[in-house]
């Protein structure tokens, strides 16, 4: 394997994570590994993040159980997330090792850095950014061919994407690697065939947004009317399908051909329509203010705790419709 001293540990080997960071995405990701078997080894050097994590993944254990098929009467393993008092106890004691911390450049290639001096060869790192392209992170790497992008989606421990991105040093079989670890964890991995700012879904997701903002700005629509059209309208067929198989259809017998003959014109129209809202204090007023109206002004909590306890149904259905027609 290109520039890795010693072969990697086999994915089904595994059996315990080495966490940097345990906000609300890595204690998320701790839930789903303990409720899959793994040992949990984390640190943080806030002195409180031991107690909010317990709590999170204590909030959020209903709903693993529901997602994952675990009988319900499943108490937390607690005796298997262990806090470690330094980033080099994290890298020794773990068979993989993944870095939660936050969307700062400088502060992530400082963790990356002590933890690829720490590691042994043969050790991944897997690293849950949002957005950075893993090429810019490997730049504090002496081993930067065992990097890689996994990218979970809010809530992590429910939501099965996971966006697998190499950087351009990352070796071929860590990518492997990383899509055959993320299966075993119950996700559905994505690979990215290259870098770009964002990964994919995250600008899949914030261009839909952004027209979203175009529309309740420029007064086409109520924010309510603008999700209902998602919730009712898009997202029932994306669930099925995803967005360009939905297109494949709308063709009819003609299938994408049949649709784009029929209209591919006014299709690029639309496209040229589409606003482009700057977020200004106005923008950004109007946001906050009609998004708590369609929350009826109930606390985040509140949504979190409903979200959570419905996706599981959601997810289970989708699963069982998933290639209806069987897959190659």
């Amino acid at each position: 394997m290109s520039r890795q001293s010693s072969p990697l540990l086999p994915v089904e080997q595994v059996k315990s994570v080495g966490m940097v960071g345990t906000g609300s995405v890595g204690a998320s990701w701790a839930a789903l590994f303990l409720a899959q078997g793994l040992s949990v080894y984390a640190y943080n050097p806030d002195p409180d993040a031991e107690r909010l994590a317990r709590a999170f993944i204590q909030e959020a254990w209903p709903s693993v159980l529901a997602l994952c098929e675990l009988p319900p009467e499943t108490q937390v393993p607690g005796e298997r997330l262990v806090f470690v008092d330094s980033l080099q106890r994290l890298a020794q004691v773990s068979d993989v090792l993944q870095e939660n911390a936050p969307e700062r450049p400088e502060l992530k290639a400082q963790i990356l850095a002590e933890l690829d001096q720490h590691a042994p060869a043969s050790k991944i790192i897997l690293s849950s950014t949002g957005g950075i392209q893993p090429s810019l992170m490997q730049q504090a790497c002496a081993r930067p061919e065992r990097l890689v992008v996994l990218h979970p989606f809010n809530p992590t421990h429910l939501v099965p994407l996971v966006e697998v991105v190499g950087g351009q040093q990352t070796s071929p079989e860590v990518v492997d690697w990383a899509m055959e670890f993320a299966r075993r964890v119950g996700k559905h991995p994505v690979r990215l065939k290259r870098e770009a700012v964002g990964h994919m879904a995250n600008r899949l997701q914030f261009a839909l947004l952004r027209e979203s903002v175009h529309c309740l700005i420029d007064g086409i629509a109520s924010a309510e009317d603008i999700d209902d059209a998602v919730r009712y309208g898009l997202a029932p067929r994306w669930t099925l399908l995803g967005g360009l198989l939905t297109l494949h259809l709308a063709g009819g017998a003609g299938g994408l051909k049949g649709i784009l003959d029929h209209a591919g014109d006014a299709i690029e129209g639309w496209w040229n329509d589409l606003g482009s809202p700057v977020m200004d204090e106005q923008t950004r007023a109007k946001l906050v203010q009609t998004t708590e109206e369609i929350a009826r002004h109930r606390p985040v909590e509140d949504w979190i705790r409903w979200r959570d306890e419905n996706l599981p149904t959601l997810l289970k259905l989708q699963r069982q419709m998933t290639a209806p027609l069987g897959e190659d």
